[in-house]
């Protein structure tokens, strides 16, 4: 029996007896909380007897509750379903079971009060819950850790691609370094008490040194500091990442690696080039067109991958008239397809076409300058069927024009 303290409230002559069914479980958690709504409903309504019951697997069963309030001295007994389903639970088998045990108590009335599956109140505690859901991310949220660098890829350029790992920590952090690449969009989800620090690789331009970015990175998370370090695609390919790792790890610093989006994957995606495809390729080689230190064609690694059915190169839009022709020569037909696009995923996103023979002088008549992913294989002439951002792009247009 369910006790309770109240003494006030149209029912605490010890007359009216509480009856609270719910459906019975093998799991212990889910009976218990049956008892605590016959509890909680006690409390709460001044009812001085009140039953917890079950209509299968647990006890104490319909009548088992029933005939216990009925010996604390209840002439009546309202039955309530707790959130059982108003078909055969609460149309057929709760009346029966109660008309069953009422029958060897023919001085003691009772009621059985509708489901709340269909409650007014119910369906707007409902609505509630669900609007909450939308303005609730479906995991808790893990904001950015003091003394811990994250190495953090922003994607290729359209905030969209941003991972929700990297919204959260810019969102957090007390300072980022971030490159030349990185969308200035971006950088709108940094907390404007959070320190801005660029420092990007421009070709040609200004540079920041390696040693020097290692050293900020190293002195911020000293400082306890949530410090953020923020790549243009993935940290990982070819964004150094794994230096600045190393270097954190000699210097006792913890540090979190947020993969991005790497433009090697999504620029040719929006330019409507698959890198794989059943009729064309089953294999990619992603190279970097020009060597880390000097900046130099590295043609032995050209000669490596001129197998690969399809070839991605970044950052090698100065050498592309070098690296067509050694392709040339590793045995690539002049007739293979190649595409070259500039500020993919951005709005002002250019593709020009040609083929390895040819695509040297297509860039340079449009005047094509980077940053830009050089696409070469088969795969380039299904742009013809698959490109879809530039089309939108271009819908957009007219849509504005004619509006």
């Amino acid at each position: 029996m369910v006790k309770t303290n109240n003494s006030s409230g149209s029912h605490n002559n010890n007359q009216t007896g509480i009856l609270i069914v719910g459906h019975g479980s093998r799991r212990a958690e889910a009976n218990d909380d049956v008892r605590q709504v016959a509890r909680s409903i006690g409390e709460r309504g001044g009812f001085a007897l009140v039953e917890p019951a079950f209509l299968e697997i647990e006890h104490p069963r319909v009548a088992e509750g029933f005939t216990r309030l009925v010996a604390h001295g209840a002439r009546e007994v309202i039955v309530h379903p707790y959130f059982l389903s108003p078909g055969r639970h609460t149309r057929g088998d709760l009346p029966r079971e109660v008309s069953e045990v009422a029958a060897r108590h023919p001085d003691v009335g009772y009621r059985i009060t509708e489901p709340l599956s269909a409650h007014p109140l119910v369906i707007e505690a409902s609505i509630e819950r669900i609007r909450e859901g939308k303005n609730t991310s479906f995991r808790d949220r893990q904001i950015a850790e003091r003394g811990r660098v994250y190495l953090v890829g922003s994607g290729p350029g359209d905030v969209g691609l941003l991972t929700l790992r990297a919204s959260e920590l810019l969102s957090s952090c007390d300072v980022v370094l971030y490159d030349y690449l990185v969308d200035p969009d971006v950088l709108q989800l940094v907390t404007n008490n959070a320190e801005r620090i660029a420092v990007g690789k421009i070709g040609g331009g200004a540079c920041t040194p390696q040693t020097e970015i290692n050293r900020l990175l190293i002195e911020k998370a000293r400082a306890r500091k949530r410090v953020v370090r923020l790549k243009g695609g993935d940290p990982f390919l070819f964004g150094r990442g794994g230096e600045e790792a190393e270097a954190l790890y000699y210097a006792g610093i913890p540090f979190e690696v947020v993969p991005g989006v790497s433009s090697a994957l999504a620029v040719p995606a929006y330019a409507g080039i698959p890198l794989t495809h059943r009729d064309y390729s089953s294999s990619v080689a992603v190279l970097a067109g020009s060597h880390a230190v000097d900046g130099e064609l590295d043609a032995r690694a050209l000669f490596n991958v001129a197998d690969a059915e399809t070839i991605v190169v970044l950052m090698g839009l100065a050498h592309l008239r070098e690296i067509a022709a050694e392709l040339i020569i590793s045995g690539k037909s002049p007739e293979t397809p190649a595409a070259v696009i500039r500020w993919g995923t951005y709005e002002s996103q250019q593709t020009v076409v040609g083929s390895l023979e040819s695509i040297a002088g297509e860039v340079e008549r449009v005047g094509l300058r980077a940053p830009a992913v050089i696409v070469i294989g088969d795969v380039v002439r299904l742009r013809e069927r698959v490109s879809w951002f530039e089309k939108r792009l271009t819908e957009r247009s007219l849509t504005t024009a004619f509006a």
